[in-house]
């Protein structure tokens, strides 16, 4: 997939998928130390923060948020994460880290440490920002406690590289702390704020399969679904009961197809379906459409297509001269290239690349 983050919004993050943390080439420094060689204003304390000039008040109020939330986690799961927080104008932010500004996101969960949450200086700068809160600092705390979620989760060895089931994770860990600690924030777990317009992808497959490339609005209102989702699997459970339910569930860290995680979020919580409503529709992403494997392919714009194994055996997968991806059977990846561009099944199948993301559904047949 191009460029996923497993953290990526983080909570509007991601991520994807690979995980946020992943994208940096392994010959590149760390975001964190990068972070420490702008030499940055910083403060001190059990989580250091660094912040542009200019965002002193903002990074002491989200340190000393975040302090309260990393307290918590280390009570409920036993262990104790460290980790650095930095809080970046748009200018720094690029000099930092390859992910999207104003994206919030954990870094160095999986590789490249050492581990991180990064927060815009401005949340005013996401796209219609003012759609998605009147109180930005609050969110933004939000948003850390989110982030911090992917660091623990990985800490007590919840991985995964599906990224509707990593982002719910984090927000597991979210909503633990918000019903015990944060009550003036138990409506971010109630859904979408009223003033967001409606949207073009609304399934939870679809953010499932397409992580934060539905784009940055349409992520940050599913970011608030899954807040929801969340919530509802938390219901009457402590926080530990839940996560060993889930590392049960789903120690395969394969991504499996949305019926396969919708059925076993159903045995953990009976009725979420139901309570979920719409967002348990099957994808709306359209069917990708075959085309011979020769000719010349035309450079369009940056798209998707989800190749979606449902044939018994594994297959092998090529897009471009990238090198081929082996999908196991029952299980499925994202590819990114520009429409006009071909995907090849080794079953001699070829794909095009549409100019909106499409799936490819391969069956025994």
């Amino acid at each position: 997939m191009v460029t996923r983050t497993i953290l990526a919004f983080v909570w509007f993050l991601v991520a994807a998928l690979g995980a946020i943390g992943q994208t940096n080439p392994a010959e590149e420094k760390p975001t964190i130390e990068k972070v420490r060689a702008l030499r940055l204003p910083y403060a001190a304390g059990s989580v250091p923060a660094y912040y542009s000039a200019g965002f002193e008040a903002r990074a002491l109020r989200y340190q000393k948020a975040i302090i309260a939330c990393q307290q918590w986690y280390d009570q409920q799961v036993g262990k104790h994460a460290d980790f650095t927080l930095a809080v970046l104008s748009k200018v720094d932010w690029e000099k930092a880290t390859s992910v999207p500004y104003p994206m919030p996101h954990a870094v160095g969960v999986y590789r490249s440490p050492p581990p991180g949450v990064v927060l815009p200086a401005r949340f005013e700068d996401f796209p219609n920002s003012a759609d998605f809160t009147s109180h930005p600092e609050l969110l933004v705390e939000n948003i850390s406690y989110h982030e911090l979620g992917h660091i623990y989760a990985s800490l007590v060895g919840i991985k995964t590289d599906d990224n509707l089931l990593a982002e719910t994770y984090a927000n597991i860990f979210t909503a633990s702390f918000i019903r015990a600690k944060r009550p003036d924030m138990l409506f971010f777990l109630q859904g979408p704020p009223a003033k967001l317009p409606p949207q073009r992808y609304t399934s939870l497959e679809d953010v499932e399969y397409l992580s934060d490339d539905v784009g940055f609005t349409n992520y940050g209102w599913f970011q608030f679904q899954i807040n929801r989702l969340a919530d509802l699997l938390l219901k009457d459970k402590p926080l530990p009961r839940l996560l060993a339910e889930l590392k049960n569930f789903f120690h395969d860290s394969t991504q499996r197809p949305f019926g396969y995680v919708a059925a076993q979020l159903e045995t953990i919580r009976p009725g979420i379906a139901k309570e979920m409503g719409a967002l348990w529709n099957p994808t709306t992403i359209p069917e990708a459409k075959t085309k011979p494997c020769s000719g010349v392919p035309t450079a369009g714009r940056d798209s998707n297509i989800v190749v979606l194994n449902l044939s018994p055996k594994p297959i092998r997968v090529t897009s471009g001269k990238n090198a081929p991806v082996t999908i196991a059977s029952d299980s499925w990846y994202t590819f990114g290239a520009h429409s006009g561009t071909l995907v090849q099944i080794d079953s001699g199948v070829c794909f095009v690349f549409g100019d909106e993301p499409s799936i490819a559904r391969i069956t025994a047949k």
